[in-house]
């Protein structure tokens, strides 16, 4: 009887270790698996940073041609109020002249 209370002594310490070794292999795969998720996350959002940086750069240049057109309108604008003021005032000079006359 002394000899299978030894041995289910044994026993139960043999199972408590594979018991403790299975909780450290847990975490240990459970270390992995967060760390591919990590790795699979910042791959993604090295993707999607990658994506708006190209986003953003087409905007930029989108907003680089606006700007020029938009130049260009100001400068159209400029000219064309220059011509009218010159034109009123050939036209006032002219009145002038042949209500003189």
């Amino acid at each position: 009887m002394d000899d299978n209370k030894n041995f289910n002594e044994l026993l139960l310490e043999i199972l408590k270790q594979i018991h403790v070794r299975l909780d450290r292999l847990d975490a240990k795969i459970d270390t992995k698996a967060d760390k591919e998720d990590i790795n699979a996350l910042r791959i993604s959002t090295e993707k999607d940073i990658n994506e708006i940086k190209a986003d953003l750069s087409t905007v930029k240049d989108d907003v680089n041609s606006l700007a020029h057109r938009l130049d260009r309108i100001e400068a159209g604008i400029s000219t064309l109020r220059w011509v009218i003021g010159a034109q009123v005032a050939i036209i006032g000079v002219l009145l002038a002249i042949f209500k003189a006359f």
